[in-house]
């Protein structure tokens, strides 16, 4: 019986997951046609947490969907991939462009063991850049910006610009206060921070 259930798990994560993946990948439109929710409600019946609107472009690629929490306005391009072995939170209004890696989970150096509570954590607001690859463990700061080509081992801290491998703090940044995504404009939460004090 124990093989029976190794057996199904293994038939969901190899073939069942791949395929309403490769399904989803095939029906990517443009976010301002209605259609392009038909990807999201697949992604949901893998247990992905997202809200709408967003827009994930072609070639997007998860392992472990049902650990990946997605807020809305959120717009992916092509090629990203989620391996969410551990919880990966994504903000609202992050944009990112060709090739991310999220890699939310490790192994110990010594023992080549699993580790856990290498959760990601993108607070919102942000932009990353092309070909960045993320490691678990780590906090995106609200409105910061990862440089294309950057290796984020570290917490970054919100409102900056960092790059390089491994990511360090370039300089830090105030958003405008109106900024443009695929799904409007937005002010963001600094500013809106500011007006209520």
């Amino acid at each position: 019986m124990k093989t029976l259930k190794l057996i199904y798990k293994e038939f969901l994560i190899r073939f069942y997951e791949r395929l309403l993946i490769n399904i989803a990948n095939l029906l990517t439109v443009s976010p301002a046609l209605k259609l392009s929710s038909v990807k999201i409600f697949i992604l949901r019946l893998l247990r992905m947490k997202i809200c709408s609107p967003c827009f994930i472009d072609k070639g997007f690629n998860c392992w472990s969907p049902q650990n990946i929490e997605i807020d809305k306005c959120c717009s992916f391009g092509h090629n990203n991939s989620f391996w969410a072995f551990n919880k990966i939170t994504i903000g609202p209004y992050v944009q990112t462009a060709f090739g991310l890696t999220l890699i939310a989970g490790g192994h110990d150096t010594d023992t080549y063991a699993p580790i856990g509570k290498q959760k990601i954590i993108l607070e919102g607001e942000n932009w990353i850049g092309a070909n960045v690859t993320i490691i678990g463990g780590v906090t995106i700061g609200r409105g910061a910006i990862i440089a294309a080509g950057a290796v984020v081992t570290e917490n970054i801290p919100p409102y900056c610009i960092a790059g390089g491998v491994p990511a360090k703090v370039i300089k830090s940044r105030i958003p405008a206060e109106s900024v443009v995504t695929p799904f409007g404009s937005y002010i963001p939460n600094v500013h809106k921070l500011k007006s209520s004090s």
